[in-house]
């Protein structure tokens, strides 16, 4: 074979090597391209737009649901509403479903209306299945009408409250010793305000709210269930709540008092909460009482203040969570 043949051959195979790798770069890059396709195809990112969430909600929803429930997303026509549930400042993830299924039967109610009965429980019937509070927490725990202390619960380090600062007689007035003490900052600062305040009840035992409750009871049940709380499920109980008024004033108008407003803005500073406000009976279940304070500490005191929320929706989103 001459010399200028063989260089022929060469250059023939050489381009034929070169066209074989160039089909097989060309087939391999379209077999990749068509595999990363499917395996994207298989993302939740991909499912979500393609039922017709844009770039913004997909980001979130990865970010703020579990695959169960970016399952059930995906299972269901486009809905707003989940991504702004999941918004809402109180959402809490366990919940969900809870929210999805009060909302569906009350949809004229707003979504923050709807995190707060679901959080609160006030969804569902008062005194229906109550659950036994966690005394652990102590200024902390709970005691509504979904949560309550057994008839033998007495709390640890109560303190006689002295007749400066209660009615009553010498010894009737208690409450414990943290709630004593933050009382006595908080009289100070209001007596420096030109206020002077006092207890008319303070701790009780459940025997007494017993009476308390029955007393009540005797105008029909729906009345005493407004006013007062069932044994058991009384915050007087707890040793760290009580009714105050200042002096001069009772249950008909303290709240049209300066004394009273003075409270609303500065009772926090101290550790204290309005337990029962005017605009919030669909959640604390009672009606507005101006003069029933509960020691929750400083820092929820604030922060319920800050939020205008009620201790229960505290406990939901913050302690309840927790445990």
């Amino acid at each position: 074979m001459s010399k200028l043949k063989l260089k022929k051959s060469v250059q023939k195979i050489i381009i034929l090597a070169i066209v074989i790798i160039i089909l097989g770069g060309i087939g391999l890059y379209s077999y990749n391209k068509i595999k990363k396709q499917k395996e994207y195809e298989q993302t939740y990112e991909y499912k979500l737009k393609t039922v017709g969430y844009n770039d913004e909600d997909v980001e979130f929803i990865q970010k703020k649901f579990k695959d169960q429930e970016i399952e059930y997303i995906l299972g269901q026509e486009k809905n707003d509403t989940y991504i702004a549930i999941a918004k809402e400042e109180f959402f809490i993830y366990d919940k969900f479903y809870n929210y999805l299924d009060y909302f569906q039967n009350n949809p004229t109610l707003t979504l923050r209306d709807v995190i707060e009965k679901v959080n609160t429980k006030t969804n569902t019937p008062y005194y229906e299945n109550p659950l036994k509070t966690d005394i652990t927490k102590k200024e902390l725990m709970l005691v509504n009408k979904y949560y309550y202390l057994d008839e033998t619960y007495t709390p640890e380090n109560l303190v006689t409250i002295p007749l400066t600062y209660a009615y009553g007689e010498l010894g009737s007035q208690q409450v414990t010793e943290d709630t004593y003490n933050a009382f006595l900052n908080l009289w100070n600062a209001a007596k420096s305000a030109g206020y002077s305040l006092i207890i008319n009840s303070s701790y009780r035992t459940y025997e007494s709210q017993t009476n308390v409750y029955n007393d009540y009871k005797k105008q029909g049940t729906e009345y005493a269930d407004k006013i007062a709380a069932r044994p058991g499920f009384s915050e007087h109980q707890t040793g760290y709540a009580f009714d105050m008024f200042a002096i001069g004033t009772n249950s008909k108008n303290f709240h049209e008092s300066e004394a009273y407003q003075w409270l609303l803005d500065n009772a926090y500073k101290y550790g204290f909460i309005l337990r029962y406000p005017v605009d919030k009976v669909n959640i604390t279940g009672y009606e507005f009482e101006s003069w029933h304070y509960r020691y929750v500490g400083i820092d929820a005191a604030t922060y319920i203040h800050e939020h205008n929320i009620t201790f229960d929706e505290y406990y939901a989103y913050f302690i309840e969570t927790q445990s």
